[in-house]
C-alpha cells in the first residue's frame, strides 16, 4: 500500500508496485517551485521562515472594509497553522500570506473576492481557503472570482465549513465545480476522494500545527484538513507540471486509492 507522510513525526512510506510511476514521482516531490496563496489571517511575524514570502493585508484593522497594506501579520494564529501544515507536507513550496482576517475569523465578500484576484494577479499556482460561508449573497461574487482563477489556471482548494457541528446549507466556495472541496473526517480517517461528490476530498481533521507562540498544538476541523490537500496538490503540480484541474482531480483519486493516511503527530 502507499502512504503519504504524516503531519507530525516522520514515518516510512511504501507504495503499491502497480502504481510505481505516480507513486515515485509523488514521493520525490516536495512542491518545489509551487507558489501558494494562503487566504487567511496572515503569518506569525516572529516566525523566521524564508519559505513564507511577503504577502499583503486586505482588511482594515477595524471592521471588514477592503484596505490594502503591507501588514500580513497574524493576530489569531489560524493562518500561521495553515501555512505550517502546508510546508510540512510540501516543504519545497513557497507561501504568500493574503490576510483577510484581523482579530477574528470574519471578513467581507468584497475582501475575499479581492484576495482571490490578487493571488491570480501575482501568478500564484494554488490558493488555500480554510474558510467558507453559507450566505446566499456570497454565491455569485465568490463563484465568479473562483471561475476567474480557474480560467487563469490557478487551482483553488477550500474547506467545507460546518455550522454548529452540522452542515447548514451549502458551503461556498467548497461546493463550486471549479474548486477542490475538503471536509474533515474522523480522527482515524484516511485520505479519500469521493468522485462526483460536491465536496470531493475527506481527510483527517485532527493534526498538530504551529501556533503564534511557536508551540505545536492539536488543531481540528476542516480548516486544517484543507491545507493538507493543498500540500498534496502542490506535490502533484511539481510531479506533473502544467496539468489542469481535471487532471489534478484524477491524480488525487489515484493517490487516494492507495489508502493514504495522515496522523496527528
Amino acid at each position: 500500500m502507499s502512504g503519504l507522510p504524516f503531519v507530525g513525526e516522520a514515518r516510512s512510506i511504501t507504495f503499491n508496485p502497480g502504481s510505481v510511476s505516480l507513486a515515485a514521482r509523488f514521493e520525490a516531490a516536495t512542491g518545489d517551485g509551487v507558489r501558494i496563496g494562503v487566504i487567511d489571517s496572515g503569518r506569525d511575524p516572529r516566525w523566521e521562515e524564508p519559505r513564507i514570502r511577503p504577502g499583503i493585508g486586505l482588511v482594515a484593522p477595524r471592521g471588514f472594509a477592503l484596505s490594502r497594506s503591507l501588514d500580513d501579520g497574524d493576530r489569531i494564529g489560524h493562518g500561521t497553522s495553515c501555512a505550517d501544515l502546508i510546508l510540512r507536507l510540501a516543504p519545497g513550496a513557497r507561501i504568500y500570506p493574503i490576510k483577510v482576517f484581523h482579530r477574528r475569523l470574519e471578513t467581507s465578500i468584497e475582501v475575499l473576492v479581492e484576495a482571490i484576484r490578487w493571488a491570480v494577479a501575482q501568478g500564484l499556482h494554488l490558493i488555500n481557503l480554510s474558510l467558507g460561508t453559507h450566505q446566499a449573497r456570497a454565491l455569485r461574487p465568490l463563484y465568479e472570482a473562483c471561475e476567474f482563477a480557474h480560467q487563469e489556471g490557478v487551482i483553488v482548494v477550500s474547506a467545507f465549513r460546518h455550522w454548529g457541528g452540522t452542515a447548514r446549507g451549502a458551503s461556498y466556495p467548497a461546493v463550486f465545480d471549479h474548486v477542490i472541496g475538503v471536509e474533515a473526517g474522523p480522527w482515524d480517517q484516511e485520505f479519500a476522494v469521493r468522485q462526483g461528490h460536491a465536496v470531493e476530498c475527506v481527510v483527517r481533521g485532527r493534526c498538530r500545527a504551529r501556533c503564534l507562540d511557536g508551540v505545536m498544538r492539536t488543531r481540528t476541523g476542516s480548516s486544517f484538513a484543507a491545507p493538507q490537500v493543498t500540500a498534496f496538490v502542490a506535490r502533484l503540480l511539481e510531479a506533473h507540471p502544467g496539468v489542469d484541474l481535471d487532471r489534478i482531480r484524477r491524480l488525487l483519486a489515484e493517490v487516494a486509492d492507495t489508502s493514504l493516511s495522515i496522523g496527528d503527530g
